[in-house]
């Protein structure tokens, strides 16, 4: 047996299975919103193929990324963060509307890139490497502060270059996953704290001169909402309304992906096009899938989305060194932070920021970097016992003459 097929049996098939299951979850989620497309919106009709293509796609990054030992991030990371940050860079120039914001790249053959989810990616390496071998190279970051500056250094660049472009999704989404894995990368609470005061003090200035208007609108709107205030649902809080109402009109089955299918006197939001038309099918996705499908299929999703989180967990747990548990909890913690966000700005929790929902939205950059960090994930896994195999090769082979004086 080759060590390539050794590393291919030796693979977390459960996450796999999980994880293939949310893509084709996806897949269908997609054409519920977007097979009825006509007139002006015709061309979204047939997303859901262009997601079964990027889906082959983020496959061949996935098993590329899971079969070679993930140590390779030692060196490459930093070149993958100062490219990425040379990209995101380049948005200010030579950027063009995704969305009707100015976040992505065109590049010739592949379409609309958008860098800062490369950013977000080569954040997770490069803090994984400083957080967990720099100290093994570089005697001068050994102390824990060298280590919480060069990591608030690393997170700190790609965040405000976001906050720049006005991509708040992508710059909320960055700090959990950095706090986290500034926990476990032992850097005491203290420092945690004293970043956090700092971040409340950020804040004002940031919402009042850093957001635009339509962002404001956006957060005042959840919050007063919330709190149970009158808003103008023709104007700033029409998309939020029309969400909710999908959302709660949907009851246990929901209404199908035909219009056959509904019951008399009920109306579909989606095809009624209330739901906004453009962003449906990666934005609103878990409207779609509570509407379409009902409770129990939003339940669903977010059980499978649980139960791949933990068995992410179980890797963690079992990584052979610091840098690969890093990683683990990294993947995670962007995960995590997706899903929450995007569910909890879909029933009206959060502000509405434009944030995908993993395997789930459609979007082609996306989908493969989610697939890449999930192959690294799996790297971690498949190579948990090497410094074990090493070990035993190193060791001397067992002579007949010894066994007598072992025994």
């Amino acid at each position: 047996m080759t060590p390539l097929f050794r590393k291919f049996l030796g693979m977390h098939w459960i996450i796999f299975a999980i994880m293939a299951l949310l893509l084709a979850a996806g897949v269908y989620s997609i054409y519920a919103a977007v097979h009825f497309r006509d007139g002006e919106h015709a061309a979204l009709a047939m997303k859901w193929r262009e997601q079964i293509n990027w889906i082959l796609i983020g496959t061949v990054a996935y098993f590329g990324a899971a079969l070679v030992d993930y140590k390779w991030v030692r060196w490459g990371a930093l070149i993958m963060y100062v490219g990425s940050l040379a990209m995101v860079a380049a948005v200010f120039k030579f950027g063009v509307e995704v969305n009707e914001q100015k976040i992505g790249l065109q590049l010739p053959g592949l379409g609309t890139f958008q860098p800062a989810q490369l950013a977000v990616a080569s954040t997770i390496l490069l803090m994984a490497v400083v957080l967990g071998e720099a100290h093994k190279i570089f005697p001068w970051m050994r102390h824990y502060m060298v280590r919480f500056l060069v990591s608030s250094a690393i997170f700190g660049l790609p965040f405000l270059l976001m906050l720049k472009q006005g991509d708040l999704g992508s710059a909320m989404v960055i700090v959990p996953v950095a706090v986290v894995m500034l926990i476990v990368g032992n850097i005491p609470f203290r420092c945690l704290i004293a970043a956090a005061l700092i971040g409340l003090i950020v804040i004002p200035p940031v919402y009042f001169f850093g957001l635009k208007d339509h962002q404001r609108k956006r957060i005042d709107v959840t919050l007063d909402l919330l709190q149970g205030k009158e808003v103008n649902i023709k104007k700033e809080g029409y998309a939020l309304t029309n969400i909710l109402i999908a959302v709660g009109s949907a009851g246990w089955p929901g209404k199908g992906t035909d219009l056959k299918d509904l019951a008399p006197n009920s109306k579909n939001m989606l095809q009624l096009g209330l739901i906004p038309q453009v962003t449906a099918h990666n934005d609103f996705i878990f409207v779609v899938v509570a509407e379409t499908f009902g409770f129990r299929g939003a339940a669903a999703l977010l059980a499978a989305f649980l139960f791949l989180l933990l068995m992410c967990l179980s890797v963690a747990f079992f990584a052979r060194d610091a840098l690969g548990r890093l990683i683990v909890t990294g993947v995670i913690a962007l995960l995590l932070a997706h899903i929450f966000e995007h569910a909890g700005m879909n029933i009206g929790l959060l502000p509405i920021t434009g944030l995908p929902m993993p395997f789930i939205s459609y979007g082609g950059t996306f989908l493969v970097m989610n697939l890449f960090l999930m192959g690294l994930l799996q790297s971690v896994w498949v190579h948990r016992n090497k410094m074990l195999e090493e070990e035993a090769a190193r060791r001397p082979a067992m002579t007949p003459r010894m066994a007598p004086a072992l025994a």
